[in-house]
């Protein structure tokens, strides 16, 4: 399995939040009015995602040239207690849920305000390593992709069908790239060092950024929409492991 270790932080970087498709919708059941009122919370959930901390188990197998991960998330169920995830390990994982690849991905943060489409929650909920969690997409991808290492500030471009709101009045945390391409972070991590939305700020001079990279950060005055545009997200990450998204937005 030693070809697999270099999957943990690109395929890490490929879950953070909905994924490229929705989870199969759970069997039917007479429990319409349940059904109803989880819709209406994961509605609400939805439209109040910023600063809300969460962790994500990517799950799955190598299926000939393809890395196909379901993404379970804590979004929603808890906020990821810290002591329940340190105990995790990727080994143990493995052998609970019964597949060879295992990526841990946070404690995570999200910066956006709303998903305004893309976000599916599976109603049912799973115990993974005494955590509880819910299945909010999958990741398949190539393996040249999932295996291309945690190059920070290179472009991923993965299927994920959604769309996310940054709301007027919001601070927003951006890089732009030397041909003018804006990337809006949309989730800030603490695995490899200690970050709060209040330190990001200061990011800019913390980072290694590429040559015409430059770190920005602002309050909008309107409010900021990204899509997956045709089903397709360009994604990328900062030296810290913070995700961006790029926007079609001009600098």
């Amino acid at each position: 399995m030693t070809h697999l270790r270099p999957l943990v932080f690109s395929l890490a970087l490929l879950g953070c939040g909905a994924s490229s498709s929705p989870a199969a919708p759970p069997a039917a059941t007479d429990a319409s009015s349940d059904a109803s009122s989880d819709a209406t919370a994961d509605a609400g959930l939805r439209a109040m995602v910023r600063g809300q901390r969460y962790c994500e188990v990517l799950a799955g197998s190598v299926s000939g040239a393809n890395v196909a991960l379901d993404v379970y998330n804590t979004f929603g169920l808890n906020d990821c207690p810290d002591a329940a995830w340190r105990a995790l390990t990727v080994a143990a994982l493995r052998a609970e849920l019964g597949v060879p690849v295992v990526v841990l991905n946070g404690p995570r943060y999200w910066l956006i305000d709303a998903f305004e489409a893309g976000m599916v929650l599976d109603p049912a909920v799973r115990t993974i390593g005494g955590i509880a969690m819910r299945v909010a997409g999958r990741v398949e991808v190539p393996l040249a992709v999932a295996t291309a290492g945690n190059s920070p500030y290179a472009d991923r471009t993965i299927r994920r069908d959604s769309t996310v709101r940054f709301s007027a009045g919001s601070r927003v945390y951006e890089l732009v790239d030397n041909a003018s391409h804006v990337y809006v972070m949309q989730s800030y991590t603490v695995q490899r060092e200690a970050q709060t939305e209040a330190t990001l700020a200061e990011l800019g001079a913390r980072l290694t950024l590429p040559t015409g990279w430059r770190f920005r950060t602002r309050v909008l005055d309107a409010d900021v929409r990204i899509v997956a545009e045709g089903g397709m997200a360009t994604v990328t990450t900062d030296d810290l492991g913070n995700t961006y998204q790029r926007s079609l937005q001009t600098p």
